[in-house]
């Protein structure tokens, strides 16, 4: 039972060593590399848990112009669901929208439907009215801070940064009831895959209240590939004990 045990530790061990490597930036441009040429366009990313544990799959779209109430707007959509292998046992998956001024990069509207077993409101829409400093779910009127992106739109305006100047990062994020303050700092380097260099950077922050709850924080690591115009190659969620992995394996 000992050796058994000792055994399974060890091939535990090496999984996640593996599952490391793979998802190092230098892995992941290598693979993308054999598939063709590095590109802007719809980004596909395998979900793990603990790197090794497959739990999902998630798209995000490509942005696209169009009229919102008369006004031109960047729409951003997105959707994960689980993995073929667990479909049947567990079946879920959620599709968010965001549409966002194109001076600005702020959400002026955030819809959310979650189809998952369990969820008693699946769906959700949050309108944002940045000037007046309020977003309004359903009946409910919320004080947001200046510059409140969702996570859609968030990412977009990091994808839009010139990190050639940037040292530090903070942007407000509200969806839901409470200000949440993503704050971190900026790392440049610089890999080899074949003969070619690219710069990646690396992003490490801490999400948390804006409160100040101590039982509201996670950390996040997001690395680019700021050659293509930043392309989310990673994104790393330490949160409740439990880490998350995205990985991007295709670009469509």
């Amino acid at each position: 039972m000992k050796k058994i045990l000792i055994i399974f530790l060890f091939v535990v061990i090496l999984a996640i060593f593996a599952s490391f490597y793979n998802a190092s930036p230098r892995a992941i441009v290598s693979r993308l590399l054999s598939q063709g040429e590095l590109r802007d366009g719809q980004l596909r990313y395998r979900i793990s848990l603990l790197g090794f544990l497959p739990i999902g799959e998630a798209v995000l779209n490509k942005d696209s112009h169009e009229q919102y109430k008369g006004q031109s707007v960047y729409h951003l959509s997105a959707t994960a669901f689980t993995p073929h292998i667990l479909s049947r046992f567990f079946r879920s998956h959620a599709v968010l929208d965001s549409y966002i001024d194109p001076q600005s990069f702020n959400p002026i509207l955030f819809r959310q439907k979650l189809v998952s077993p369990g969820k008693e409101r699946p769906e959700k829409e949050v309108v944002y009215d940045q000037k007046s400093g309020v977003m309004v779910i359903g009946d409910v009127k919320r004080q947001i801070l200046p510059n409140t992106q969702d996570p859609l739109s968030l990412m977009f305006n990091i994808r839009h940064m010139d990190f050639n100047n940037i040292g530090t990062l903070e942007m407000n994020i509200n969806t839901n009831q409470k200000n949440y303050l993503l704050q971190g700092k900026v790392k440049k380097r610089i890999i080899s895959v074949g003969k070619k260099s690219y710069t990646v950077i690396i992003i490490d922050a801490e999400i948390k209240r804006r409160d100040k709850n101590p039982y509201h924080k996670s950390n996040v690591t997001i690395v680019l590939l700021r050659d293509k115009g930043n392309i989310p190659l990673s994104i790393r969620v330490f949160a409740s004990g439990a880490i998350i992995n995205a990985e991007l394996i295709k670009i469509e």
